[in-house]
This record gives C-alpha cells, sequence and structure tokens, in this order.
C-alpha cells in the first residue's frame, strides 16, 4: 500500500485531489507546475467502480500522485468522516501504486463556496461545483505547502 502522510515524501506534479464525502467525490487536478489547481468532475460514492474511474482521471491528466482531503475537527482531531476517508484510500490503493497523500480540509468547502459565488453562479450551479472546488482549494494548500519539496 502506498498510503503516506503528508510529511514524509516528495510529491510529484501533477496531482489529483478527491474530496470524499458520503455522496459524491469532488476530484480536482493541478497543472504540471503547480501554478493552478481547477476542479474537473464529481464521481459517485456509491458507485462501486469510483476507485477505477479515478484511475481514468489520473491516466487522462497524467497524475503523479494522489492527494485525499481529510476532514478534521477544528480542534485537530479526527472524527468518523476521518475514518470514512482512509477506509477510502485503502479501497482506492488496491487499485493503484501511486503515492496517496492526506490533507488537512478544514474550511475548504467554505473557501470553496465563497469563490463560486464570488463568480455569480446561483445556488444551483454552486451545489453542482462544490465539492470538485474544494478539493481545489485543499490541492493548492498541500501544494503551498510542499513547494520545496515538489518534484515537476
Amino acid at each position: 500500500m502506498t498510503i503516506k502522510s503528508s510529511s514524509t515524501s516528495n510529491p510529484t506534479l501533477p496531482l489529483l485531489a478527491l474530496d470524499i464525502g458520503g455522496k459524491r467525490i469532488g476530484v480536482a487536478v493541478s497543472d504540471s507546475l503547480g501554478i493552478s489547481c481547477r476542479g474537473v468532475t464529481c464521481l459517485f460514492r456509491n458507485d462501486q467502480g469510483w476507485p477505477k474511474q479515478t484511475l481514468k482521471i489520473v491516466r487522462e491528466y497524467g497524475s503523479q500522485g494522489i492527494v485525499i482531503g481529510l476532514p478534521k475537527n477544528m480542534d485537530g482531531s479526527e472524527g468518523h468522516q476521518a475514518d470514512d476517508c482512509r477506509s477510502a484510500a485503502k479501497d482506492l490503493a488496491q487499485v493503484t501504486d501511486l503515492p496517496i497523500f492526506f490533507q488537512d480540509e478544514r474550511l475548504s468547502t467554505w473557501t470553496a463556496k465563497e469563490r463560486l459565488y464570488a463568480q455569480g453562479l446561483n445556488e444551483k450551479k454552486v451545489r453542482a461545483k462544490l465539492d470538485q472546488t474544494a478539493a481545489a482549494v485543499f490541492l493548492e494548500d498541500f501544494i503551498a505547502k510542499h513547494s520545496e519539496s515538489l518534484e515537476k
């Protein structure tokens, strides 16, 4: 299994990010220089084939690693949702050898909502893009945190 702590390995760009929720999985990608991140799609968690769908996206964008958002409580502790994300990471690790990293995703959904409303989107469009935009937000945070050690 290649699940790694975000502090134990040097990630290689470009990266793919997954915002794993109970119903949907938001997907975002970075460019090969780590300059920009953007949401690309949402997968459905109840679809048992989501790990293989993720690999198709990995191949499409040439991703060299996967960053999974880890939902922590505001005090930094982990609860049921974090356990669920770690379980999903294990499922994904069974179909890929790519390194999988975790990134604290606190406030990423709130930041994503702010960005989407600032673009003038209505409530329906915000809901449709929220998960993938949140993935882009914490992918940006991950890249910023590892900017000196990223392999491009």
